[in-house]
């Protein structure tokens, strides 16, 4: 992350900033995502899942982009990012984002997390409730009963036939570069996170989201997590998977937006269209903008070219 610079559909005036800093004695990786001139309606601050990284974010990141400031973060020991020794714990990745965000001066941001990022989202906001008033937890594990590695590996497999062959690239790069030494320590963290029991000390308007296909978060686990939520509520993307966030950005967006923006979401049922962010997830937006967004450059291009003073 990122490779903006080959989007198709990445918002005009898009700047992006880079900070590598060392919070709470760990490592993080800060990318700050922002339209030049543009109205900020909101802050997001996203969280990536296990073994990935703010990759799997860059294209729900620029769309997110286009109505404010989005920070995409890369946790300690992902994607290249340098970790003290002993594995964080979903506290421990908490307390880093927490502190960040503190010494950031960020004010109520919506945040976003997508599998063990959810997790970490959960912790935070218990720890911490007046970080943020507003979350979107997305494909949140560990579905209570099929907490075991091999349970968890399943699913996610299961859940990979219904992604692109660009998608399960993406993630399997993102393990690679993870390593698999860290994603192995880390892992029992997350399976022995009950992110339930957390729910009561959470006060923020808090969306639950998977995709239809997602076998890591099963609609009856994802209700069951909405309902014990004090502000809790539901939403689903048909069609989608545990990958919704990188394979159906479109759509996660929306859902996204309109939950930051208080709209009532919950039992909201989603139809994904044709995936635009294969292989590497150059196009911000559906095929269709993007075809609208290739005929309006041609006929700039034209326009400049009939409008040059000729010899």
């Amino acid at each position: 992350m990122p490779r903006l610079d080959k989007a198709k559909l990445a918002p005009n005036g898009l700047n992006v900033r880079i900070q590598r800093l060392r919070v709470a004695g760990e490592y993080l990786r800060v990318w700050r995502m922002a339209v030049q001139d543009a109205d900020p309606r909101h802050t997001f601050v996203l969280i990536h899942g296990l073994g990935v990284s703010s990759y799997y974010f860059e294209p729900l990141a620029a769309r997110l982009a286009r109505n404010g400031v989005v920070y995409l973060l890369d946790l300690p020991g992902f994607d290249g990012v340098p970790h003290a020794g002993e594995p964080l714990g979903i506290a421990g990745f908490a307390r880093v984002i927490t502190q960040w965000m503190e010494t950031e001066g960020l004010k109520d941001p919506v945040l976003v997390g997508h599998s063990m990022g959810a997790q970490v989202v959960v912790e935070a906001l218990a720890t911490t409730p007046e970080l943020a008033t507003r979350a979107v937890l997305i494909g949140p594990p560990v579905n209570a009963s099929e907490r075991s590695p091999w349970r968890q590996v399943t699913r996610l497999a299961q859940s990979s036939v219904h992604e692109s062959f660009g998608t399960r690239r993406a993630a399997l790069a993102g393990y690679i570069r993870c390593g698999p030494q860290w994603l192995l320590r880390v892992l029992p963290e997350l399976l022995r996170y009950r992110i339930e029991e957390r729910f009561a000390d959470v006060a923020a308007r808090t969306l639950v989201m998977r995709g239809s296909y997602d076998g890591v978060a099963p609609t009856t686990w994802t209700h069951e997590l909405s309902q014990a939520l004090p502000r809790g509520s539901h939403a689903e993307i048909e069609g989608a998977s545990h990958a919704v966030v990188y394979e159906h950005f479109a759509e996660t967006a929306a859902l996204v937006l309109a939950h930051a923006d208080g709209e009532a979401l919950d039992g909201a049922h989603l139809e994904a269209e044709v995936p635009s962010a294969e292989p590497h997830g150059l196009a911000v937006g559906t095929e269709e903008e993007a075809a609208a967004s290739e005929q309006a450059l041609e006929a700039e291009l034209t326009a400049e070219s009939n409008a040059e003073p000729k010899p």
